[in-house]
């Protein structure tokens, strides 16, 4: 996860070198995500007829070569694109198919509570990300801070090809089937938790593709705090460790359902009084950006365990892969979005901070009603 923020993290100061508008940046911030889209489909479906390990392993070298091409080559937006999203090409082959290698060595349906261990990785790597590189930016030179970060995948695959053994697919996983698609979308219950789940994204990745300029910007009113921007925003993405593991918990205990509305509701209120409070106390604004944190990734594990438990053994890799490619894709249209919306409202300002948390937040509260409605 070591790339996931090679963008995000630089964007006030790339901003500026390259004379981006908020507009561009959206679109820089959602290559990565696009990435992950338009690969996704292939690399994690591609599990249920291969091992996972070797389609694991084929994709973290992408994420690698995302990063040392960011750093060396990228000069301008397009190639930012370009290499955002081959990095997110290189996350969609190992996020859910990461879930596919530990589905396939681990017997039964996975339990909520191992779906939150696995999950959280996602949190952990992406707030270690944000001070990553932040740390490397303020001890050399951006590019080669950005170059230094492919570390990170390569030591990812030197630990999977050690310490994992291939597994041989059973015969049916081996066939090419195209039923496979039409059993996961016409299955009511994994559509449910697919439709949810791209709206939870809508909301989580337009927060994390705004949030280092968020906190920028209250810099730029109230003066430093005890930490840099990244570093902040790596601490709030910390908040998603506990809480994904208490919505885990809370989905297993209860109806999973009524839980992740609750939280879907939750969230969104808290995410619209981000916005509302930047003109505050750095205590306040900090403070409740942590709830948000906290409450955005409540339901990510619930989400996951939920499609796990409904879908098919035979098209759970496929099911995976639809899940990943609906939630990507909200999510590279929400940093977009978010990023016209900026500038449709003048800028970055006191006013057009709350409206642009406001949209963050709408799909989250659609996704809760239409889950609620059953």
């Amino acid at each position: 996860m070591t790339p996931f923020s090679m963008f995000l993290a630089l964007q006030p100061e790339l901003q500026r070198e390259w004379q981006l508008s908020n507009t561009t940046s959206g679109w820089i911030s959602s290559a990565y995500y696009a990435g992950y889209m338009l690969a996704v489909p292939v690399l994690a479906s591609l599990t249920d007829r291969r091992d996972a390990r070797r389609v694991w392993l084929a994709a973290i070298t992408l994420a690698a070569a995302g990063a040392l091409g960011f750093g060396l080559l990228a000069t301008n937006a397009w190639t930012a694109v370009l290499f955002q999203a081959l990095a997110g090409a290189g996350l969609a082959g190992t996020y859910m198919p990461g879930l596919k290698v530990i589905d396939d060595r681990v017997p039964g349906v996975l339990h909520p509570r191992l779906v939150a261990f696995y999950t959280t990785s996602f949190s952990l790597g992406s707030s270690a990300s944000y001070f990553i590189v932040g740390q490397l930016v303020e001890a050399m030179p951006w590019r080669m801070a950005i170059a230094a970060v492919a570390a990170g995948p390569a030591l990812a695959w030197a630990l999977v090809f050690l310490a994992l053994d291939p597994v041989h697919p059973t015969p049916h996983h081996a066939e090419i089937n195209p039923e496979r698609w039409r059993d996961v979308v016409r299955s009511p219950e994994s559509m449910r938790y697919v439709v949810a789940y791209a709206c939870h994204m809508w909301e989580l990745f337009g927060m994390r593709a705004w949030l280092v300029p968020f906190l920028v910007f209250c810099t730029a009113i109230h003066g430093d705090t005890f930490a840099a921007p990244t570093t902040l925003a790596a601490l709030l993405a910390l908040m998603g460790i506990p809480s994904s593991f208490i919505g885990a918990e809370l989905s297993a205990r209860f109806d999973r359902r009524r839980v992740v509305v609750g939280i879907m509701v939750l969230s969104a209120t808290a995410g619209v009084m981000v916005g509302l409070v930047a003109s505050r106390s750095w205590a306040l604004i900090l403070g409740v950006a942590m709830c948000h944190h906290a409450l955005v990734m409540a339901d990510s594990a619930a989400l996951t365990s939920g499609l796990v438990a409904v879908s098919p053994p035979r098209s759970r890799g496929t099911a995976m892969a639809i899940y990943s490619m609906a939630g990507f894709a909200t999510a590279s249209v929400a940093s977009l979005a978010i990023g016209g919306f900026l500038d449709l409202l003048g800028g970055q300002s006191l006013t057009s901070w709350p409206l642009a948390f406001a949209l963050m937040v709408s799909a989250n509260l659609l996704g809760a009603a239409l889950l609620w409605r059953k």
